[in-house]
């Protein structure tokens, strides 16, 4: 029973994955909400003031006319909020279900300004409608759902009556349940890709032995650091010295630790965001606008904490300005000076393994 009910706040709290898996996606999904908003705000708010426009031409529909102004304005401010920046990316979850409110009311208004003997269309294919645009926790789409669901019979109760009042409460309460089902089936098909689609991403970008970013994403990266920095680009090429050696006289799990040992050293130095394991021994780092002081710093602290562990790696490193980036020079640069300390390494290798 308690497994049972475990699986079913997975499903109503987080559609489906586990709470640390919503929030990897979680922003996937808002940078979703807010393509969607977007779009349907734009066309909600073209849509109501084309209508605006023909209830000035049709006397049919001009007891309409200050709804759909009303809500176009609405939706319009909506747009405006979303696609300029007015509102951050974290009010994006409040900016659809204050959309979504918007258009469950209108429907509302709609029905309850029609004539009490024609039954309620607008609001119904809405309810069926809107919840699928965005994505959210399925808990709070039935709450919206069944909310609005609320206002419409109590408004239907007070402007329809039998067998029109009845048709209209038994759809909406019908079609109401379907919205909701539907709507957090597919809610939780949305969370499955956005996963699926994170997971792919990461095993295609990082490196699974040390968990920086693989050659894969150093190769797509490279093109963005020019257009990053503003001063200067420095790139840092280490090279690990003794892996070979170690592979072959403790077995490859001593060198898997050491690497991913290294591997977190540079993290903790450089970021995550900005160091990649490139080959089996060699990573890359680049900074951004940063004065030689704070580099040489980095670079030793780095090699500090390596050899407290006994091991030993070869570092080089090469800055350009902005203004005259080559990003193959720069990285051959930081290689070339690293394989200068390597071989100064192997010379003396001897020298300090007996001050050891």
């Amino acid at each position: 029973m308690k497994k049972f009910m475990d699986s079913w706040k997975k499903f109503l709290l987080y559609g489906g994955v586990s709470r640390t898996e919503y929030d990897q996606i979680r922003e996937e999904i808002r940078e979703s909400n807010r393509k969607n908003l977007i779009m349907f705000s734009a066309i909600a708010t073209v849509f109501l003031a084309i209508m605006f426009l023909v209830s000035l031409r049709i006397s049919g529909l001009d007891e309409y006319r200050w709804i759909y102004a009303c809500f176009a304005v609405f939706s319009g401010c909506i747009f405006s909020c979303t696609v300029f920046g007015i509102a951050k990316q974290c009010h994006i979850q409040i900016l659809i279900h204050v959309f979504m409110s918007a258009m469950f009311v209108f429907g509302i208004m709609m029905g309850a300004f029609s004539d009490s003997d024609e039954q309620t269309v607008v609001f119904i294919a809405l309810l069926l409608t809107v919840p699928l645009l965005f994505t959210d926790k399925p808990i709070r789409m039935i709450a919206s759902i069944f909310c609005h669901l609320t206002v419409f019979v109590i408004m239907a109760c007070c402007v329809k009556e039998g067998s029109v009042l009845l048709v209209d409460i038994t759809d909406a309460v019908v079609f109401g349940t379907i919205s909701a089902i539907v709507s957090s089936y597919m809610m939780s098909v949305k969370c499955q890709r956005y996963l699926y689609e994170q997971q792919a991403i990461t095993l295609s970008e990082m490196d699974m032995l040390t968990g920086v970013r693989n050659r894969n994403s150093f190769e797509m990266s490279m093109k963005e650091y020019p257009s990053l920095c503003r001063k200067t680009l420095t790139s840092i090429y280490i090279d690990v010295n003794g892996l070979h050696e170690l592979n072959n006289t403790k077995g490859h799990e001593a060198g898997d630790i050491m690497l991913k040992y290294i591997a977190s050293v540079l993290q903790a130095q450089f970021g995550k965001k900005d160091t990649y394991r490139i080959g089996g021994d060699e990573f890359v780092v680049f900074i951004t606008d940063a004065a030689s002081e704070e580099i040489e710093k980095k670079m030793n602290a780095v090699i500090h904490s390596v050899e407290k562990e006994n091991y030993h790696i070869s570092v080089g490193h090469a800055t350009q300005t902005c203004s005259s980036i080559d990003m193959d020079t720069l990285i051959k640069n930081a290689e070339k000076e690293m394989y200068e300390e390597k071989r100064r390494f192997y010379r003396e290798r001897g020298i300090e393994r007996r001050e050891r």
